[in-house]
């Protein structure tokens, strides 16, 4: 298994999305050979401004193939519109990088300063910042009462 980190890229990347080109139709590029693990990566997407939307980091990827890695113990940052910070936590997910959507098979944590949901299987897209849980989810929120919802598989 390979180690170190490996950074995807940190500054604005020269296939940066622009006008012309928006973020929607650019393909994450994961520089990690198919069927090869690596310790620690990251991966930060940027908008057409070239400003930081979300950055991906897990302990563990191994690319499948050409379109989708295989990520483990996944942590991923981003800002909503009122800068309150969002952090998705997910043991193990398949990240598909042509259409950027993360599958997890394990339990999902998302939390933010003031609630916590934390769900059996979810999907979720990075671009539009939508996601799905499926199975038991168990959702709290700050000065509420403890939430659970349980939806068919």
């Amino acid at each position: 298994m390979a180690s170190g980190v490996v950074a995807v890229p940190t500054p604005l990347p020269s296939n940066a999305p622009t006008p012309v080109e928006p973020a929607i139709n650019q393909k994450i590029d994961l520089p990690v050979p198919i069927g090869e693990p690596v310790k620690g990566i990251k991966i930060p997407q940027y908008d057409e401004e070239g400003k930081m939307t979300f950055c991906l980091t897990a302990d563990t990827a191994k690319k499948l193939d050409d379109h989708q890695v295989e990520l483990g113990q996944l942590k991923v940052q981003f800002n909503e519109k009122e800068d309150k910070e969002i952090v998705v936590e997910i043991p193990h997910s398949i990240l598909n990088l042509d259409t950027k959507i993360l599958s997890a098979d394990s339990e999902t944590v998302i939390h933010r300063q003031d609630f916590e949901i934390v769900g059996q299987h979810a999907i979720f897209d990075t671009l539009s910042r939508e996601g799905s849980f499926k199975g038991h989810v168990h959702a709290s929120f700050l000065n509420g009462a403890p939430v659970d919802i349980t939806t068919k598989p």
